[in-house]
């Protein structure tokens, strides 16, 4: 059984993300800003909102937690936001993009656009930035999830004509799913990827080879809207509309369930094994370790502001 814990800590801000007393747990998402989060899943705060001058739209916290993608609220333009308060524009990525992901290393990430039906794939983030067009129009519907590989070579949606993998030169084929897919995540480092459905978790190995079916969970109905994978591959965590968290353990096989008591939005890694479901909701927002099968909540700290966006949880 999971326990529901909050500490609170003492923190100043400054600097671009703000400093405070304690390790850098990651960085937080709050409306049209980013905080930084000190201190360790079981004991940490969040801290002041970043100063970047302006607002964003859309954004999306690198696994890693060492760097964000964000679009601009003013003209939508999409940038590498640093934690030095840097911002990198990223030439040829399309204007206010729908939906922002990132793979599960955060090595590569990619821009959904619904009104062109176009996805753009974003590689060399730790380097030379590039861009790679791919489009989806073909498929008529809207998709309810997307993945992208640590290499960035591929990118799977579900849709409602099914599950389909977008490869490196543009191509668009299906894949097996006996189920409507309808969270996606990506193994790290692997071109394997997770998908939930209804009543089932499984993988997909060799998704641009020769895919191969695995199960991984049978159970009662779900209701996923997020899937994600741990760094080093040993847990992968669904979370579902109704705040419960399915839990496995794929070094085992085993298969557990949480609450974390919250609202979902997807599920988000913040390193190691630890993962959010949330931005900010008031003054907290929740974290899940899936190494030791414990929730916490963590709160904004003294001194970091309490304007905080996002209703109430």
């Amino acid at each position: 059984m999971s326990r529901l814990t909050a500490v609170l800590a003492l923190a100043a801000s400054a600097s671009a993300f703000g400093q405070v007393e304690g390790p850098l747990f990651g960085y937080l998402p709050d409306g049209a800003r980013l905080r930084p989060v000190y201190g360790i899943a079981a004991s940490a705060s969040i801290g002041a909102a970043a100063d970047y001058g302006r607002d964003f739209s859309r954004i999306a916290v690198s696994p890693r937690q060492d760097y964000a993608i964000v679009a601009a609220a003013d003209t939508g333009a999409v940038f590498v936001a640093s934690p030095t308060g840097a911002m990198t524009p990223i030439p040829g990525a399309d204007a206010n993009p729908d939906r922002i992901f990132l793979s599960p290393r955060g090595s590569a990430a990619l821009l959904w656009s619904a009104s062109s039906g176009r996805l753009q794939f974003l590689t060399g983030l730790s380097g030379s930035l590039s861009v790679r067009n791919a489009s989806a129009t073909f498929l008529n519907t809207l998709p309810h999830a997307f993945a992208v590989s640590d290499d960035g070579q591929f990118a799977a949606g579900a849709f409602a004509d099914g599950l389909w993998l977008f490869g490196p030169q543009g191509q668009a084929t299906p894949l097996p799913s006996q189920e409507r897919a309808l969270s996606l995540a990506f193994f790290a480092g692997r071109p394997d990827l997770a998908v939930a459905t209804a009543t089932h978790v499984f993988s997909i190995k060799d998704v641009g080879g020769q895919p191969t079916v695995s199960q991984l969970y049978e159970g009662p109905r779900m209701a996923p809207v997020g899937l994600a994978v741990s760094a080093d591959n040993q847990h992968l965590v669904a979370a579902e509309v109704s705040g419960s968290l399915l839990s496995l353990d794929l070094s085992s096989g085993g298969a557990a369930r949480f609450d974390c008591g919250c609202s979902p939005e997807g599920a988000f890694s913040m390193g190691r094994s630890v993962f959010r479901f949330t931005g900010l909701k008031g003054a907290v927002f929740k974290v899940f370790d899936a190494s030791t099968g414990e929730v916490f909540f963590v709160p904004l700290a003294q001194g970091s502001g309490d304007s905080a966006q996002g209703g109430q949880q």
